[in-house]
């Protein structure tokens, strides 16, 4: 294994502490570099490729979901990992949306930490104990939701757009193998945003996964 380059954003001194411990426990050689803000974070990878992005979601400038999405995006995306004190729901879940492919706990147990970086190092995905209950609960009360408002009724051409988004085609890939336009393709997206009720892929992908759409 090689050099790990990780882009540590954490604004609490404490909290940084225990990343870089967590991060030396995994006995790697390790070169972190430290942003304290977005407006930092953003400058660090304009100037650098990383393989980790540890991510606090609160930050003096804002909040770094945004800047999640934008990581994820990149052709060459490192491992992200959101690191914070928020621990409801609703905030995980969007995370996961925005692209983090997993949440932890600064609150967690110091190996809990270490063994989700490890983790997300290896693309897997790791999810706080002291939220995966709640998570599985929120999902359940979800599905029972779906059930009692019954399917969407997508026309075929949408749900062969939203199939083939599922798979992970830009819309550019899926005019070409849906044998249309790319206008045309934005005019179905736009129609199945209206009806699932969302404002991005994100989240329409996960609610037709909800609703077994795909």
């Amino acid at each position: 294994m090689g050099l790990l380059r990780v882009l540590l954003l954490e604004d609490d001194a404490q909290s940084r502490d225990l990343l870089r411990d967590s991060l030396a426990a995994l006995e790697r050689d390790v070169h972190i570099i430290e942003a304290a803000s977005i407006a930092e974070a953003r400058q660090c990878l304009a100037q650098a490729r990383f393989d980790l992005f540890l991510a606090d979601l609160r930050l003096p400038d804002g909040e770094s979901l945004e800047l999640v999405r934008r990581v994820r995006s990149q052709a060459q995306a490192p491992a992200v990992l959101v690191v914070s004190s928020l621990a409801d729901e609703t905030t995980v879940v969007r995370a996961i949306l925005a692209g983090a492919g997993g949440y932890v706990c600064k609150h967690d147990p110091f190996a809990e930490i270490t063994r989700a970086l490890a983790v997300a190092l290896d693309g897997g995905a790791s999810i706080s104990p002291t939220i995966a209950h709640r998570l599985l609960v929120l999902v359940r009360s979800q599905c029972a939701d779906v059930d009692a408002l019954g399917r969407i009724d997508l026309t075929a051409r949408e749900s062969e757009v939203l199939r083939l988004a599922a798979q992970g085609n830009t819309y550019r890939q899926i005019a070409e193998l849906a044998g249309i336009s790319p206008s045309t393709v934005y005019t179905h997206v736009r129609h199945i945003y209206e009806k699932l009720h969302v404002s991005s892929l994100q989240e329409a992908l996960y609610q037709a996964r909800l609703r077994r759409l795909v």
